[in-house]
């Protein structure tokens, strides 16, 4: 029972860093929490992102839209025209990702994160 209620605070712990990332600069489930699932918890690719979906888009989601709305940083044109490629993108990706193995969908997320981050990179310092 110990481990369990480990796990659950190390989960929990996890969480809100990621909660808290979600909220400062809009990322938290696909950047931070679907690897540390991974990493500290041995969850497989395919399980950590759609455990991720779950504890982010409904509550940080909202919240931290109400805060950026809150203070005008919302963008409520371009946000709504997000909406429906979001929505049609997110079901063909779900359909994509169960056509991929466990290890190549973690290899093609790692390589994802690897030229973002580089991108961001080369962005902030670059210019």
């Amino acid at each position: 029972m110990a481990e369990g209620i480990g796990r659950s605070a190390g989960i929990l712990a996890v969480a809100a860093v990621c909660g808290a990332a979600s909220g400062m600069f809009g990322i938290g489930g696909g950047v931070l929490l679907v690897p540390l699932l991974g990493l500290l918890f041995a969850f497989g690719q395919h399980r950590a992102q759609g455990t991720s979906l779950i504890a982010l888009i409904p509550p940080t989601g909202v919240l931290a839209l109400m805060a950026y709305a809150k203070q005008g940083f919302v963008s409520w044109k371009t946000g709504l025209l997000l909406i429906p490629g979001v929505f049609l993108g997110g079901i063909a990706g779900g359909i994509l990702a169960k056509k991929i193995k466990p290890r190549r969908m973690r290899q093609i997320f790692a390589g994802m994160l690897f030229a973002l981050g580089a991108w961001q990179v080369f962005g902030a310092w670059g210019r």
